[in-house]
């Protein structure tokens, strides 16, 4: 409830900011009012971001009680690596990988739909869903993005993005180790 106060209070128009959609993007059209949505989305950012900063900053430098208690797992890694993921997963909390798990998980990474609704359960080829960011939004969008989270994705391995070109270029990957 308070990160989510957050994000609401952080909506202010009159703070100037590059707005998070440009013209151009199918969800660009403004809307009666100017555009708040905009401004929700880039204070969303905000807010989600720094906090998701102090978790990972808490994570890299545990307190007594929190070493050995928590695990990071990233999407990508469970969608490259899903039977390894999800057995290191398991394995943290100590349970066993039903064959029937790993073969759910394999369906629901590398199965062969694609689902244009992110967060829909369905067999897909996550592979492609991975990716996707790299081709739906706009370079503007993309480093908008890497101002507000440079941050937590720093310490999960995300690389920073150079150019345009850099981003389309799908042959080369934009992760790295993780530092947690």
């Amino acid at each position: 409830i308070r990160e989510s106060l957050q994000v609401v209070r952080s909506r202010d128009p009159r703070i100037h900011r590059m707005p998070f959609l440009d013209a151009g993007h199918k969800l660009g059209g403004k809307k009666e009012g100017g555009g708040g949505s905009d401004y929700h989305a880039l204070g969303a950012m905000e807010v989600i971001c720094s906090s998701m900063a102090k978790t990972l900053q808490t994570a890299l430098h545990p307190p007594d009680w929190l070493q050995g208690n928590y695990m990071a797992v990233r999407y990508e890694d469970l969608v490259v690596e899903p039977i390894k993921t999800l057995r290191q997963v398991y394995g943290f909390v100590n349970l066993a990988v039903s064959p029937e798990m790993e073969k759910f998980t394999l369906n629901m990474t590398s199965g062969p739909g694609y689902s244009s609704k992110p967060f829909v359960v369905s067999a897909r080829n996550a592979t492609q869903a991975l990716s996707a960011w790299r081709t739906a939004l706009s370079y503007q969008q993309i480093k908008q993005v890497d101002v507000y989270c440079h941050q937590p994705m720093a310490l999960l391995g995300y690389e920073r993005v150079g150019s345009p070109e850099e981003v389309k270029d799908l042959s080369r990957t934009l992760l790295r180790k993780p530092r947690l």
